[in-house]
């Protein structure tokens, strides 16, 4: 069967759908993207056994076809043709891929070799795609990394109140977001891993300039559906009880700092230059007016800066991973930042200066 299609109505499907897929897993049809034609629509599927991508689009042909392709050869070859027209010719264990004069013949893997997610039932609400995009560019920077405590290695979601909260951290570092929502049934809380986080934000920058995008959250104890638009991505959940984040923020804060935060982050970003993979201390010192950068390095190299600041305790002496002061105000949108202290050896709460900021971060302190 041949198909023809616009090139740019595959190529960016394709360039997200490829992600996923995993030509290392001991499952070689997992390096492949299911392709399937029935009913003049198109679907494709990527899976990683973990994370499962789906995207559909109306096109305009008659039969059908079931097949799958290897999903970076295919990405980085409609990557690389100019043409509108893509020609797809199937046959029994390849596909031609023709466009302009450019051909291609790719081998294919049985379609009935592909394993689809089974979710279950679940309870949904909707969120619109501008504020789940928020919510997550202000918080997943500090999920953990790999590490031993599997819980950490994602985003927690839960709904109280009709408020959607998503906490993130590594227990070097926490970030709170809370957004109203305009109505939601309770749901179960849950740990949404990285790997889908990273999928669903790279995935909504397409929908987020419209109001009227609203993405479907089916969440259960096992798995999470997110439905944007033309994609449906399915994960599974991360099982385990995740930290009482509310315990981590301090009861008190007496000892408030209010900096400009762009003075603020070129001052850091300046102090970074001297940093390395090893090393990415800076030191802040301050009084009433006036706040001192300082920062050394293995090689005895040091740099020092001095902002002015608005700070209405006890001078006060601690040290910081810069990296994770200047991630938190790459994500504060306001033109001042707050840092508030119990003591220099308790954690650091950052926030906007607003009354009640949706955004809060704990920072812990490091010996510098």
């Amino acid at each position: 069967m041949i198909i023809n299609i616009e090139t740019n109505k595959l190529e960016t499907p394709m360039r997200n759908l490829s992600s996923v897929s995993d030509v290392k897993q001991t499952m070689p049809i997992l390096g492949n993207t299911l392709f399937t034609v029935k009913d003049g629509s198109l679907e494709l599927v990527a899976s990683d056994l973990e994370v499962e991508i789906k995207y559909s689009m109306e096109i305009d042909v008659e039969g059908s076809v079931e097949s799958t392709i290897p999903s970076k050869k295919f990405a980085d070859i409609l990557k690389s043709l100019g043409d509108a027209k893509t020609s797809l010719e199937f046959r029994d264990n390849n596909v031609i891929i023709k466009s302009g004069k450019s051909r291609f013949k790719v081998a294919t893997l049985p379609a009935d070799e592909f394993p689809l997610a089974d979710t279950g039932d679940s309870n949904g609400l909707n969120v619109d795609a501008s504020t789940l995009s928020d919510i997550i560019t202000k918080t997943s920077f500090s999920m953990g990394y790999q590490d031993a405590r599997h819980f950490l290695n994602g985003l927690y979601v839960e709904v109280i109140d009709n408020n959607l909260t998503a906490v993130a951290t590594d227990g070097h570092r926490l970030a709170l977001t809370i957004k109203p929502l305009e109505s939601a049934i309770q749901t179960d809380a849950c740990i949404i891993p990285r790997k889908c986080i990273t999928e669903l934000k790279k995935i909504l920058t397409n929908y987020t300039d419209n109001k009227d995008n609203l993405v479907e959250l089916s969440i259960n104890s096992k798995n999470l559906v997110a439905k944007i638009g033309d994609y449906v991505i399915t994960s599974k959940l991360i099982e385990g009880k995740y930290p009482d984040y509310n315990k981590v923020f301090p009861s008190e804060v007496p000892n408030i700092l209010t900096l400009e935060k762009a003075s603020f982050k070129a001052a850091l970003q300046r102090m970074s230059i001297l940093s390395s993979e090893q090393y990415k201390g800076v030191k802040l010192s301050f009084d009433e007016s006036s706040l001192e950068l300082s920062t050394t390095n293995p090689l005895q190299e040091k740099g020092e800066d001095t902002l002015d600041c608005s700070y209405n305790g006890e001078g006060m002496e601690v040290g910081f991973n810069l990296a994770y002061l200047l991630e938190v105000l790459e994500v504060i949108d306001t033109d001042n930042v707050r840092l508030c202290f119990g003591s220099p050896d308790s954690g650091c709460l950052v926030s906007s200066d607003t009354g009640t900021p949706d955004s809060k971060y704990i920072i812990m302190p490091m010996r510098v």
